[in-house]
């Protein structure tokens, strides 16, 4: 996937590409000192990560309050601000990847609509968000146990998971009662993206 691609499939300005494209930059420097990223996956940023990361934003409404658990190099939760679709705290407990987080906002012009937490997300008071996301953070039971108590009543958990979705969805249904839907991946075949409402420990 290309810039004008990228930009043609999600319809945004060409602001939200030059900051996109900031984003690749950084990105590819810092990796060159920490593994932010899989290497093999370098090649085609703006198709596995960054179309990876927007796509979610094809699922709810602007302006609402992201929390992004394990934030690691930014995905979904800087690509989903840089797309403005809404106030995104992201929250990672390496501290190097706190830097380059803390890089990006700085970089991509974000401090106001982003903040950034070197912490564990189950040693956070309660952040009352709209939507809990996290991508590659841990198995959905898990995510489930983070985030439950940061989203408010009536709020979504929405996580891209890959080919073992449904293994992840049934053990996590020994746990917690909720609402599902699925979706297709715009950029994995075998992958979903899952939209719990109604959570609840059983």
């Amino acid at each position: 996937m290309t810039p004008d691609s990228f930009q043609t499939l999600f319809d945004v300005p060409r602001g939200t590409i030059d900051r996109l494209a900031a984003y690749e930059r950084l990105l590819l420097d810092w990796q060159t000192r920490m593994n932010l990223v899989g290497p093999a996956t370098l090649p085609d940023i703006w198709n596995r990560h960054f179309a990876d990361s927007a796509q979610l934003a094809r699922h709810t409404p602007r302006g609402k309050r992201w929390l992004d658990m394990g934030a690691g190099a930014g995905f979904p939760g800087m690509v989903l601000a840089a797309m403005g679709w809404g106030d995104v705290t992201l929250v990672e407990s390496v501290r190097k990847k706190v830097r380059f987080l803390q890089a990006l906002q700085g970089e991509l012009g974000l401090a106001e609509a982003t903040t950034v937490l070197c912490e564990r997300v189950e040693a956070l008071p309660t952040l009352g968000v709209d939507i809990a996301t996290a991508r590659a953070a841990a198995p959905l039971a898990t995510l489930f146990d983070w985030a439950i108590r940061h989203v408010r009543p009536g709020g979504l958990h929405i996580y891209p998971k890959g080919r073992r979705w449904a293994e992840e969805v049934a053990d996590a249904q020994a746990h917690f009662s909720f609402d599902l839907e699925t979706h297709p991946s715009m950029t994995d075949p075998e992958a979903r993206i899952l939209i719990a409402r109604n959570l609840k420990r059983l």
